[in-house]
């Protein structure tokens, strides 16, 4: 079948009007979280202003319209799946994990099966024996939370099983497979969990898996007898396919809606077959789960109906509410699951046929790809493609770099082991004994620690929804193509229109070939040539302050070249975090850097730290401190600077709580003090984001750097201001002249758009505090102890980069550069100059341009 034939090519010309939230950006992770639409959220508030929804509980009318949608609802979701309540009933839950957690909870391993449900206040507890029944098998490539199942059952389960796909029909299982057994084995009610679809490589497994499970047919249940149940997470395969339950009939089903339409967040459902309720029993009950309970007798009767057995407290019903509008955007949209579960296959074919395509000019292959099969049917791969990328000379390259330039791109993909690390350690070929050892070397799940001795930790996945296009996946091959394909052939463009293609048997061709010649072109305004400008309006200040000028920096500099001295030629501090740096000729040091740096950030309506990342014009607004007179200036072009004091009132927070402020620095609690109305409104007319506020972080509050000393690998605990690591920030000249050097001869030899960036105007992206001259390039990466001047500092390694360095500091636009030769150059972790902290000793002293740098 030519399943190219199923795109549909409606979604283009709905997608502007209906995902708006997706102009000028590449969102490919649909299988974590997909989108949802305009018109699916205005229904949704049309309802909610519509009608009055009261507390299901009571008996009011609006109270009943509420239970009444409620239950329309699981209605509408049993139709979804081509069931009805007489087979499963609907019990919702926070997410799929909250329902695989239920399920470990309750599960009744003994056996005969406790199923009088005229005694529905039997619970779990009551049913314990002495001994453990009964086995639990989960499949090796399943989410985090079913491993997490195990933690709960294991003092009820005989036997624990982990098996591959390939051990399932193995009649004699190996001891390496079983976790725990506790001889003899008891034979009891057993259960096997396996997904619908894999959330990291879209591999389908089969559902005929769940007859063959009930009926005993699976080689590894020779071993393990009893009576076998099955749980289906199909939270993956429900976002893109079409489940049904009227032909496959597990006995549990568990899923998050937010991944099958973006919205609501934080509820899920169980779904659970009404013959197999009796399996579930409960020991904790809550608000109207029961038929009767006394407070002052051990006495409880559950309700009998599972749904409301099941569902603790006061169900989210606004949110259950939603569902339907989620439902039908499903249909009106993606014109129902059988067309989405097509339209999706062909994109992710598409992808994966031509990355797996993309060769080095040496003959290897660009990617590593993840998968079983070779898409080549929607029945048995979803719309996910997982992957890492390889350089020409074998090495991989961390899913770090890419994620860092796919931001740069503004590509939204995943990274790391995505909650799967069975399929982790399976396609990674990463042991138990793996893992342990990456832990002591200091990775754990969620960082960026993405090669430890030159092995992948995890890989980059891209997942297609049913609001996706080909543009997206155009827009991911040509990310790949212009950062890592190594070749001095022409590239590959992959511009064309899904109806200009033409096939190769069941396959789209490449790129038109009149298109591989043609000089590559940047389209994206973001990324127009850039023409640094020469300013020099840094913001104003008393004579108590010394301001940095050029000509101090070109003594400073020249004194180098005179006596062969590495000296330090600029100051810069950055008293409001992410807007511009204020550059003096000296400065004194405090506790937690230089005074003042980053004492002050802007937040949010919502309390959320905004960067420069979120908000080019931070970097335009231009901060100023006047000791003399105690204050803090902020301007922005022809506004009217606005300027409060420096020193907060103390207690002043304590006196008046709405004053006190608590916000996030790089996932650290901070408390600070709200600077006023008046800043506030300043700052949200520059941004043009009403709420804004400007909060200045807490005296008596400090955060703790987790970075380690190069020289002895220990942490110290040195305070920090609201900066995001370190103390203070070093880089060198010598570094900055190499890496400009570098970007004008890759732009020249791969033939690209030039972007004009002068000296300074790459020394001013990297956001230093200190900035030397002197000795060679990157000869600051071994710095371990360094005095300049009168004060001593400790190193603590390289600074990683990410896409900030790409923002034109004088003018806030956006370019590829320096980012992409950075990741070229300098490695995974794309590292340019270094963190260091104080040493205590020296806190105080002050520094001055020109001071020489030592090497203690």
């Amino acid at each position: 079948m030519a399943y190219m034939n199923l795109y549909n090519k409606g979604i283009e010309q709905r997608r502007d009007s209906e995902f708006p939230q997706l102009k000028g950006c590449t969102y490919v992770e649909h299988i974590g979280a997909t989108l949802y639409s305009r018109s699916q959220i205005e229904a949704y508030q049309k309802e909610l202003f519509s009608n009055l929804y009261g507390n299901p509980h009571s008996r009011s009318e609006s109270s009943r319209l509420s239970t009444d949608a409620v239950d329309q609802i699981r209605f509408r979701i049993l139709e979804h799946f081509n069931t009805n309540d007489e087979e499963y009933s609907v019990i919702f839950t926070a997410n799929c994990t909250a329902a695989l957690k239920t399920i470990a909870e309750c599960f009744t391993f003994s056996s005969p099966p406790l199923n009088n449900i005229d005694e529905p206040n039997v619970s779990i507890s009551q049913a314990k024996t002495s001994q453990q029944h009964g086995c639990f098998c989960y499949l090796l490539d399943n989410h985090t939370s079913v491993q997490g199942m195990r933690e709960c059952l294991q003092d009820r389960a005989s036997v624990i099983l982990c098996l591959p796909e390939s051990e399932l029909e193995n009649k004699d299982v190996s001891k390496s497979y079983i976790l725990t057994h506790h001889a003899p084995y008891n034979v009891g009610n057993c259960l096997f969990v396996y997904p619908a679809q894999s959330n990291f490589s879209g591999q389908k497994y089969p559902l005929s898996w769940i007859q063959k499970i009930r009926n005993q047919e699976m080689g590894f249940q020779n071993q393990f007898g009893g009576n076998w149940f099955t749980v289906l997470d199909a939270a993956a395969f429900v976002s893109t396919a079409p489940l049904d339950l009227g032909v496959h009939k597990p006995d549990f089903v568990t899923l998050s809606f937010y991944k099958m339409f973006g919205f609501p967040t934080g509820l899920g459902a169980l779904l659970v077959k009404n013959t197999s309720a009796f399996l579930l029993k409960k020991t904790y009950f809550g608000g109207g789960t029961v038929a009767a309970s006394s407070a002052t007798e051990m006495f409880h009767v559950y309700r009998p109906n599972p749904s409301e057995r099941f569902e603790d407290g006061t169900v989210p019903f606004l949110d259950i509410i939603a569902v339907r509008h989620g439902l039908d955007a499903l249909q009106k949209i993606g014109g129902g699951m059988e067309m989405v579960s097509g339209h999706t296959f062909c994109i992710a074919k598409y992808f994966h046929y031509n990355l797996s395509h993309l060769h080095h000019d040496n003959g290897m292959s660009v990617a590593e790809i993840y998968c079983n099969g070779n898409f080549q049917d929607p029945n048995t791969q979803g719309a996910v493609v997982n992957f890492n990328l390889m350089r020409a000379n074998g090495m991989y390259i961390g899913f770090a770099e890419v994620d860092r330039l796919a931001q740069l791109h503004d590509i939204h993909l995943r990274t790391g082991c995505f909650c799967n690390i069975g399929a982790c350690q399976m396609f990674l070929r990463i042991s138990s004994e793996d893992i342990k050892a990456n832990l002591q070397a200091g990775h754990v799940c969620g960082d960026d620690r993405d090669l430890i001795n030159g092995r992948p930790t995890g890989s980059v996945r891209i997942s297609f929804g049913y609001m996706s296009t080909l543009q997206d996946a155009q827009h991911c091959l040509r990310f790949i193509v212009e950062n890592f394909l190594e070749t001095s052939k022409a590239r590959p463009l992959f511009t064309e229109k899904w109806e200009e293609m033409h096939m190769e048997g069941d396959v789209k061709l490449l790129v038109n070939s009149s298109e591989l010649g043609r000089k590559m072109e940047v389209t994206d305004n973001r990324f127009k040539d850039i023409v640094a400008l020469e300013t020099d309006n840094r913001g104003s200040c008393s004579t108590d302050v010394d301001l940095l000028n050029m000509s101090q920096v070109k003594d400073a500099m020249s004194d180098c070249t005179a006596d062969n001295v590495i000296r330090l030629t600029n100051i810069c501090l950055y008293p409001v975090k992410s807007c511009a740096a204020f550059m003096v000729s000296e400065w004194e040091t405090g506790p937690r850097g230089l005074l003042y740096d980053r004492n002050w950030m802007i937040v949010s309506e919502n309390g959320v730290a905004i960067s420069q990342k979120r908000e080019p014009k931070l970097c335009q607004i231009k901060p100023s401190l006047d000791l003399a007179q105690g204050t803090l200036t902020l301007s922005y072009r022809d506004m009217k600077p606005v300027t409060i004091p420096i020193q907060q009132e103390e207690d002043s927070s304590r006196c008046n709580p709405a004053l006190s402020c608590t916000s996030k620095v790089c996932g650290d609690r901070v408390n600070g003090r709200d600077c006023g109305d008046a800043i506030a409104g300043w700052i949200s007319e520059v941004l043009g984001r009403p709420g804004s506020r400007l909060i200045q972080q807490n005296n008596n509050h400090s955060r703790t750097s987790k970075l380690r000393d190069k020289e002895n690998d220990m942490t110290q605990k040195e305070t920090l201001s609201l900066s995001n690591e370190s103390q203070y920030l070093l880089i060198s000249r010598p570094s900055v002249k190499d890496l400009l050097s570098k970007i004008k001869e890759r732009q020249s030899n791969e033939n690209e758009a030039i972007e004009h960036i002068d000296l300074e105007n790459l020394v001013h992206r990297f956001r230093a505090n200190l900035i030397v001259e002197g000795g060679t390039s990157y000869q600051e990466d071994s710095w371990e102890n360094i005095q300049i001047g009168q004060h001593r500092f400790i190193g603590q390694g390289g600074c990683t980069r990410c896409q900030m360095i790409c923002l034109d500091q004088d003018t806030g636009r956006r370019s590829r550069e320096p980012l992409r030769t950075l990741a070229v150059t300098r490695g995974s972790k794309i590292p340019f100059g270094i963190h260091v902290r104080n040493e205590m000793r020296s806190v105080g002293t002050r520094l001055r341009v020109g001071d020489p740098v030592q090497l203690i």
